[in-house]
């Protein structure tokens, strides 16, 4: 899809090469033709079809980089499965340990409340005392390790979860990214398949003394820059006038060379306060903006 966007950009392009050769020669001698100009166009060409591969492999980029996250997330989730089955299972030998070490109690203090023993009883209960007190030994200390190994785990649950949450949010930050080079791509496209427009326009007024009536306004000059949709293929030619139509400044610039137009504003004479307009003249469009003027 993008590699068929290309194309369609740089077939654009080549037309437009061709139609401004084309208008150049009927104006100009059929012996006269603008080198220099065509070049820079190709060159301009170039320069659009490596940005668009330049975005064409970020983006690539930002989908590899997803799938790899996509897939450590999983591995992710299958090892908090993993060592919450072994937490369950410690927990449930906790259980049956503690449930022994009662009965062992139990039975030792069943035997210590007896006032009634016969020498073969004494013997067999003192042998199976201590054995017991061996295995109640041995259980604490493996409860003692499966408390340690519960508190591990609980520990390593809590690392895996954090981790799961950062590769979560630098998800939802390639997925945003990668949202803003699709809609510059398609606002390329837009722009190079659509007719000029302005995309913005700075306005720099440098007032004088203010006049003693609020409808009128005294102006020294008037500084003006336009950002057009894309490099215009003609020269710009630019008008200010009043709120009643009178002309203010009338001037024509190159777009490549020239950024800024400045309106000199009649020396020590007020003008109506209000809207003046700024009309833009390039590739056979006319382009309005109204600027506000008061003190």
């Amino acid at each position: 899809m993008f590699n068929r966007s290309i194309k369609y950009l740089v077939l654009v392009i080549i037309n437009i090469v061709v139609i401004t050769v084309l208008v150049m020669g009927d104006d100009k001698n059929a012996d006269v033709f603008d080198t220099d100009y065509v070049i820079s166009l190709l060159d301009n060409n170039k320069q659009l079809e490596r940005r668009a591969a330049e975005l064409a492999s970020q983006n690539k980029f930002l989908e590899e980089s997803g799938d790899d996250v996509q897939r450590q997330i999983m591995q992710t989730r299958a090892m908090l499965d993993s060592n919450l089955e072994k937490l369950e299972q410690c927990k449930s030998d906790q259980v049956a340990a503690l449930e022994l070490a009662e009965q062992q109690a139990a039975q030792r203090k069943r035997i210590a409340t007896s006032q009634t023993y016969s020498a073969e009883e004494c013997s067999d209960n003192a042998v199976q005392v201590n054995f017991l007190t061996k295995q109640m030994a041995s259980l604490k200390e493996q409860l003692t390790v499966a408390n340690e190994a519960a508190r591990n785990a609980n520990t390593e649950k809590q690392l895996v979860q954090n981790q799961v949450d950062k590769l979560q949010l630098e998800i939802m930050a390639y997925a945003d990214e990668k949202l803003l080079f699709q809609e510059t791509i398609k606002q390329l496209e837009n722009d190079l398949s659509s007719p000029i427009y302005i995309k913005q326009i700075y306005t720099t007024p440098t007032y004088c003394q203010p006049p003693r009536f609020s409808e009128l306004v005294c102006v020294q000059r008037l500084l003006v820059r336009p950002q057009f949709s894309k490099k215009p293929v003609t020269d710009v030619q630019t008008t200010l006038t009043n709120p009643r139509g009178k002309v203010i400044g009338k001037f024509s610039f190159d777009a490549s060379t020239a950024k800024l137009v400045n309106f000199p504003f009649p020396e020590n004479s007020e003008q109506p306060a209000g809207e003046y307009t700024v009309t833009f003249a390039v590739n056979q469009q006319t382009l309005v903006h109204k600027i506000m003027l008061k003190h």
